[in-house]
């Protein structure tokens, strides 16, 4: 019976009930021979901890040699090995089901960052500078426009020099790419403008004052914009004659105004 209650309880020492426990002990305290084999098996359980990783067959020899050596029988040994193998492989499927949780748990956090990187803020080196520029030769944005590249929304034409070659001082513009956004949090946007203009970032209207006039004006809007975020930037213009002017700012709490740099435009 002594054998039977060591064994369950190099299994697993919290399954004995407290009569059990009591039990083992007294046999422990009655037979000093039975008393070395349980402190040599607290010895055997942490060399299989150290030891698990080593050769196997090798160090299983070396147990079952030491328990015959004190006297133990057969029976014995094979459920104590029995019991040791158990063990190893609970403690092996726990160690598994561990690394497999962390690594899925590591796998889905680097897919979410990824995603909502390439989803929301897009790597500079992977988009080209400026703005994509439309020009028309007429205020309504109609029929086949001269396009180019132009690098930010900063521009002041004298009268008689449009961006229409051989053309008149009438003409309008649209201006598409992408804007980075500084900082986050509420962010205005401030236009100088003569004649009309409006902009859009995304889907979102910001401004919209499509009117001629005499004289610069200047337009403001506002809205929320998240730093590092890169966010799509529509801009139409029109000049109804004479001198033409367009300048596009912003601020945000902790960013005085300045005029958008063209280090903040792309274009895919």
């Amino acid at each position: 019976m002594s054998d039977q209650l060591l064994a369950k309880w190099v299994d697993d020492r919290s399954s004995l009930t407290e009569e059990e426990a009591s039990e083992l002990l007294a046999c422990l305290e009655a037979d000093p021979g039975l008393a070395r084999a349980a402190k040599d098996q607290l010895l055997a359980d942490e060399l299989v901890s150290r030891r698990l990783a080593q050769d196997r067959a090798h160090f299983e020899q070396q147990v079952a040699q030491r328990l015959l050596s004190q006297g133990r029988d057969g029976s014995f040994l094979a459920s104590t090995l029995d019991a040791v193998r158990r063990m190893d492989r609970r403690r092996a499927f726990r160690r598994w089901a561990a690394e497999l949780a962390a690594a899925l748990v590591l796998v889905a956090g680097l897919f979410f960052l990824v995603f909502r990187r390439e989803a929301s803020v897009t790597p500079a080196s992977a988009l080209r500078s400026g703005l994509r520029a439309e020009y028309f030769p007429n205020r309504d944005l109609r029929g086949v426009p001269v396009t180019r590249i132009d690098p930010g929304l900063d521009f002041t034409w004298a009268a008689g020099a449009g961006p229409i070659v051989a053309r008149n001082d009438i003409f309008s513009a649209r201006w598409t790419g992408k804007i980075q956004a500084r900082v986050g949090g509420r962010t205005t946007l401030r236009v100088r403008h003569d004649d009309g203009v409006r902009v859009w970032i995304g889907t979102t209207p910001v401004i919209d004052d499509w009117k001629g006039r005499l004289r610069i004006a200047e337009s403001r809007g506002e809205l929320e914009l998240e730093a590092g975020k890169t966010y799509d930037l529509r801009v139409e213009y029109f000049n109804g004659g004479d001198r033409g002017v367009l300048q596009l700012y912003w601020s945000a709490a902790g960013m005085p105004e300045e005029l958008i740099p063209p280090s903040q435009f792309s274009h895919d």
